[in-house]
């Protein structure tokens, strides 16, 4: 005779493999955030190396930003990051050259990110021969110490000339930039990151919607 107990066993452990999953599936894009981040934040970085005094010297003249010989990853950003300094310092950015008095090529000879990673344990997308059949099965990451290493570096210079005389106004030097982003995780539960992109900070909670331009109003939605 089976006893009542057994019967609820059972039952209990048939629920416990059948499990219950409830996942919802969201369309993600193919860069991270924190790809985008680390290399954003070079951009940024760069271009406060840049001498603002030859940039005000500009002032009132219309310039076009010539991107002729810029082919980089985030390319727009780049360029409405320069936009944004010029128009900020009282220089004329138009879209057309043919309205430019002064031009302005941008030429960048590095934007990329360098990725490391050291793994004491069973690795990710490791698998063993399965002694049954004889096919290979997929084992799950298991690291005693995992430690990984992002870093990423923009260069970019900028050159100035007259848009009717072609003449030299001005050439800046090799402006460099640059972010990284670690983690060290041991035993598969201890986490640590340590980066220096101030987006990927943890600590106090800030508004999703600072006020990044003083006196900027924030937007209605926010309120």
């Amino acid at each position: 005779m089976i006893r009542p107990h057994t019967i609820i066993g059972v039952t209990l452990l048939a629920v416990l493999a059948t499990g219950c999953v409830n996942k919802q599936r969201m369309t993600e894009p193919t860069r991270s955030v924190g790809e985008q981040l680390l290399l954003s934040t070079a951009i940024d970085r760069a271009l406060s190396e840049l001498d603002i005094e030859a940039i005000r010297r500009l002032q009132g003249a219309k310039v076009y930003l010539s991107d002729k010989f810029l082919k980089t990853i985030d390319q727009e950003y780049l360029v409405g990051a320069i936009r944004d300094l010029f128009f900020s310092n009282g220089v004329l950015v138009v879209d057309d050259p043919e309205q430019a008095q002064m031009i302005v090529e941008i030429r960048s000879g590095a934007n990329s990110l360098d990725t490391a990673a050291v793994t004491f344990g069973i690795a990710e997308d490791q698998a063993m021969p399965n002694p049954l059949t004889g096919s290979a099965v997929a084992l799950p990451e298991l690291a005693f110490f995992k430690k990984e290493n992002n870093v990423s570096v923009f260069k970019v210079s900028l050159m100035a000339y007259q848009a009717d005389s072609r003449e030299h106004v001005f050439s800046s030097r090799a402006l460099l930039g640059g972010a990284y982003d670690k983690h060290f995780q041991f035993l598969g539960l201890i986490r640590f990151r340590f980066t220096d992109v101030p987006e990927l900070k943890g600590g106090k909670r800030r508004s999703p919607y600072p006020n990044i331009i003083p006196g900027a109003l924030r937007p209605p939605f926010a309120r």
